[in-house]
C-alpha cells in the first residue's frame, strides 16, 4: 500500500501487513514527521475476507495449518517489533540561523581559548623574565611595555562597557 506523508507529501510502499487494525505510529523518513496511521476501512474489509478464506482453506487442510500458524507467529512478532519504540534520532539542524549561531558559539569558544593561552604565555615569560634576560638583552623594556599596552586595552573596554 502507498502512504504519503501529511507534512512533505513524500509517498511511501509499507507492506499491509505491517499496519494492524489499530493503526500505527508512523515516521517520515525525509522529514522526520509523525502521525498516526489507520487503515481505510476498505482495506480492513479485504483483510478481513482474506482471513476468513484463510481459515475456510486451512480447516479443509490439515497440512496447512501449521504453516498458517507459523505465518501468524511470524507476523505477530512483526508488529511487536516494529510497536517496540527505537531510539530517538539526534535532532538535526534544519535552517541557517540555527547552523549560524553554532558556527558563531563555536568561533567565540576559539576566541576565548586564544586569549586565555596567551594570557597564560605572558604570565609564563614574566615569571621568567630575569632569565629571560639573560638570553635577550633589553626584553625587560619590551615586557613592561606589553604590560602598559594590555593596561590600556583593558580600561578602554571597561570604558566601551560603561
Amino acid at each position: 500500500m502507498i502512504v504519503s506523508c501529511e507534512k512533505c507529501t513524500k509517498k511511501f510502499n509499507i507492506r499491509d501487513d505491517l499496519i494492524p487494525e489499530k493503526g500505527r505510529l508512523l515516521q517520515c523518513g525525509n522529514c522526520n514527521h509523525k502521525w498516526f496511521y489507520k487503515l481505510p476501512i476498505e482495506n480492513l474489509n479485504i483483510e478481513n475476507e482474506n482471513s476468513k478464506n484463510l481459515s475456510n482453506d486451512n480447516t479443509k487442510n490439515l497440512s496447512n495449518e501449521d504453516t498458517f500458524a507459523e505465518e501468524k507467529k511470524k507476523i505477530i512478532e512483526k508488529v511487536i517489533k516494529s510497536s517496540i519504540p527505537t531510539k530517538k534520532p539526534e535532532k538535526k539542524i534544519n535552517n541557517k540561523a540555527d547552523k549560524n549561531t553554532k558556527k558563531g558559539s563555536n568561533l567565540l569558544k576559539r576566541l576565548i581559548v586564544l586569549i586565555i593561552s596567551i594570557v597564560a604565555l605572558i604570565i609564563l615569560i614574566d615569571t621568567f623574565k630575569f632569565q629571560i634576560e639573560n638570553y635577550i638583552p633589553g626584553v625587560s623594556s619590551v615586557l613592561n611595555n606589553l604590560y602598559e599596552t594590555l593596561k590600556d586595552l583593558s580600561l578602554f573596554v571597561k570604558d566601551l562597557i560603561n
